[in-house]
């Protein structure tokens, strides 16, 4: 249930039974020295498509790039700012509901996209497009959070996770390899009086390593599995709830 893989009449055969579609959104952007650059949409992808596969849904094509401005003095991250991410979003949704899709859901991977993606929703109905719009951050979800205090304790943190660490190298485990395992492993405490949005230099002065809070050591494949199984699990029971949805004609 790619759109990629479909051609327009398929798409058309789709809509005439449906007018929901995933659309998998994350960030290219530094995971400290344990994680991928690509954690935030790779995780937002395959989550998004398991729902999809399961729930018959068709999934667009994965947005992997976002706002994270704050991560760019590290090397090989790639933001757009907010505005361009905006109109970008705003794009693709009008497309989408001009084609008949009336049911737009993000499966987010990162949460500096959040503020853009709701800004982005606001935008369309100003204009007067009708339809029902949600943003899942996989990594907010309830059930998942449960998952990770019970894996992780107190040191999961908030960027560089071993639970999307363990994500990824359940998902992409031939990337993690070559990776060095003498990695430095002090759990650094969160600011006391901690502040966002920063800047660039402001959250490398904070987080010089990139974590926040975190222990991505303590990530393994077989948690990544547990993981993926109960974010797929809970945003699948979401989505059903949402295609009961009945809109305003």
């Amino acid at each position: 249930m790619l759109l990629e893989n479909m051609t327009f009449e398929e798409v058309e055969e789709y809509l005439k039974k449906k007018d929901i579609i995933l659309v998998p959104i994350g960030s290219t952007e530094q995971h400290s020295s344990f994680g991928l650059l690509g954690t935030d949409f790779i995780t937002a992808q395959e989550i998004a498509r398991a729902v999809g596969e399961r729930l018959n849904i068709v999934v667009a094509p994965t947005i992997p790039y976002g706002m994270a401005q704050h991560h760019m003095a590290f090397k090989g991250t790639i933001t757009l700012s907010p505005l361009t991410l905006i109109n970008f979003l705003k794009d693709i949704m009008v497309s989408l509901l001009e084609h008949g899709f009336k049911k737009i859901i993000f499966i987010n991977g990162h949460g500096g996209n959040i503020n853009s993606i709701k800004t982005t929703f606001e935008l369309v109905k100003y204009e007067n497009y009708p339809g029902y719009y949600e943003v899942i951050s996989w990594y907010l979800l309830e059930e998942v959070q449960e998952l990770e205090k019970e894996l992780f304790g107190d040191e999961n943190g908030l960027h560089a996770t071993p639970s999307e660490i363990s994500l990824t190298q359940y998902l992409r485990s031939k990337a993690f390899v070559d990776k060095k395992k003498d990695k430095d492993r002090t759990n650094l405490d969160l600011p006391i009086k901690e502040y966002f949005p920063l800047s660039r230099e402001e959250f490398r002065l904070l987080y010089p390593d990139g974590r926040m809070g975190s222990s991505p050591w303590l990530a393994t494949i077989e948690f990544g599995r547990k993981i993926f199984e109960r974010a797929v699990e809970a945003i699948e029971k979401r989505i059903k709830e949402i295609e009961k949805i009945k809109l305003v004609k």
